[in-house]
């Protein structure tokens, strides 16, 4: 299975990097320019752990912010272990 998160479904997005040139107006130039975008992938923070689901040892893969969410308590019948 592909690195997802098994808590929050989090998984790798698709973004966009742009490149500008020029001074901002703000500064007293005549504005950016865009000259190139290309895409670019966000990999979420995971990391792998054991939780007890449903009375068993299950290893999965978490985001940091499942981790959190798992440290204050059982969620969804899924605990740290």
């Amino acid at each position: 299975m592909s690195r997802v998160c098994a808590l929050t479904g989090r998984g790798t997005r698709v973004v966009r990097r742009v490149r500008r040139r020029g001074r901002a107006r703000a500064e007293g130039g005549v504005g950016r320019k865009v000259t190139g975008v290309t895409r670019r992938t966000q990999k979420p923070n995971l990391q792998k752990k054991t939780v007890r689901q449903g009375g068993r040892l299950k290893s999965v893969w978490l985001s940091a912010r499942a981790l959190r969410t798992l440290t204050r308590g059982p969620v969804e019948g899924m605990e740290l272990v």
